[in-house]
Formats: C-alpha cells, structure tokens, sequence
C-alpha cells in the first residue's frame, strides 16, 4: 500500500494507476508509484485493548516511508480516578 501524507495530515492513498509524463500506466510497480511522490506505507496493528478503550491513530511520515501507530486515549474518569488513589494515600 502506498500513500501520501496531505496538509491535513491525513492520508492519500494512491490510485490503480499512474501517470508519468504522457502514460497512463495501469498496474504499477512499486518504481512507479515511488517516481509519483507515494511512499510505502506500513500500518502498525491496533493493540488488543480493554473494553471500551479508545485509540487515537498517529501518523508517522519518515523520509522512505510512511508509519501508522495507534496510541490510547485516556479518558477522564481514568485520571480523576488515579489522582484520587494518589490523595488517599
């Protein structure tokens, strides 16, 4: 899979195709979509989480590729119960 990072820091996958000067090049190799500005993407899998555990997905632009990680979000009943456990004791 190849893609490109937007301004918007979201990803643009790339086409069934390309187009390198005047040719349409259907079925492109890896050379192709490199030489269109697409990297190859590698996306990290989820965690197995807890239920109702909710994980904001980061992504990565390196100078060869492009990395998709995914981190939890901590809620806010989680920090209040924490700090609480920190006071009473």
């Amino acid at each position: 899979m190849y893609a490109k990072v937007m301004s918007d820091n979201q990803l643009k996958y790339a086409p069934h195709y390309v187009i390198e000067g005047d040719k349409l090049i259907l079925n492109p190799q890896e050379q192709n979509y490199l030489n269109a500005g697409y990297k190859p993407v590698v996306d990290m899998p989820m965690p197995l989480s807890e239920t109702g555990q909710e994980y904001v997905q980061t992504i990565i632009e390196e100078e060869n590729q492009i990395i998709i990680t995914y981190s939890p979000v901590e809620n806010e009943t989680d920090t209040e119960e924490e700090s609480d456990n920190t006071t009473t004791s």
